[in-house]
């Protein structure tokens, strides 16, 4: 999906400077609204990246990936529940808070706290050619040279729960599931051009025992839904490319209505459609 950001603020200065004699602004005032119209508001700064942000009032990193709190469910007793919600937050904040990983080197943080078998198939596709095999689109990964984070902080909303399931054999499982967004601020390398990307995420962890009393065993069932707000639409690489305000638009261009990234049922059928401010 790629993101376009409104300008706001400018309509409202434009029609009173073409209506000067109802307005009645004077010298001071005339020459005040023609520089605020020239400083567009929206303009994202570094020391205060998700200032006028929706993503402003999330929480910060991994703090505010919430663990709940944790009970005993079908089976699976409240220390099993305890650790399954542990190894969910684990795997997100590999996914979509590791800085190596954010900044396009090797995911291995996340392949680490995959099982052995899901493991390998992972690292055998990471950056394959073939598209359709690639897993880097797996993980939260910015294309090389195109991002550099802005600052220490990643805003991220959501939530997880768990409940009871039965196996393809039968036996008992605990599902976690989990819906969260991630928002980072980044900078094109070599300018002062700022943006906001949007990683969204909703899908599910397995938990089961190969016998009674053996270890816990985990498997990322992978997403139901996920999409990014705020990036080029052509790339296919499994990387994340920003769109940066006022950079020349390249390549295919967003379509149909705007959308709201923060909006409950944001997922679109196109392929790339316009998305509001992040």
């Amino acid at each position: 999906m790629n993101a376009f950001r409104r300008i706001a603020g400018s309509l409202g200065v434009g029609a009173c400077l073409l209506a000067m004699s109802a307005c009645q602004v004077a010298g001071e005032s005339l020459q005040k609204a023609l520089d605020e119209a020239v400083a567009p508001a929206d303009v994202i700064k570094a020391d205060a990246p998700f200032a006028g942000s929706k993503a402003e009032e999330f929480g910060d990193g991994a703090a505010a990936i919430v663990v709940p709190r944790a009970v005993k469910v079908g089976a699976f007793s409240r220390k099993d529940v305890a650790a399954a919600y542990r190894t969910a937050k684990k795997m997100l904040s590999a996914a979509y808070l590791d800085r190596v990983t954010l900044q396009g080197g090797k995911p291995a943080a996340f392949a680490r706290l995959l099982d052995p078998e899901q493991r390998k198939d992972f690292l055998k596709n990471l950056d394959h050619k073939n598209q359709k095999k690639n897993s880097r689109g797996e993980v939260a990964s910015f294309a090389k040279g195109q991002a550099e984070l802005v600052g220490d902080v990643i805003k991220v909303q959501g939530e997880m729960s768990a409940k009871p399931r039965k196996g393809d054999d039968g036996g008992p499982e605990l599902r976690v599931t989990y819906e969260y967004r991630f928002v980072y601020a980044v900078r094109k390398p070599g300018t002062d051009l700022i943006a906001r990307v949007m990683a969204y995420d909703k899908g599910a962890y397995d938990f089961w025992r190969d016998a009674p009393g053996a270890s816990l065993r985990h498997w990322w069932m992978g997403s139901d839904d996920r999409w990014q707000a705020g990036v080029e639409c052509e790339p296919d690489d499994g990387f994340i490319w920003p769109s940066y305000p006022d950079a020349a638009p390249t390549g295919v261009q967003p379509s149909g209505p705007v959308q709201d990234a923060y909006a409950d049922g944001k997922s679109t059928d196109e392929d790339c459609s316009s998305v509001g401010d992040i």
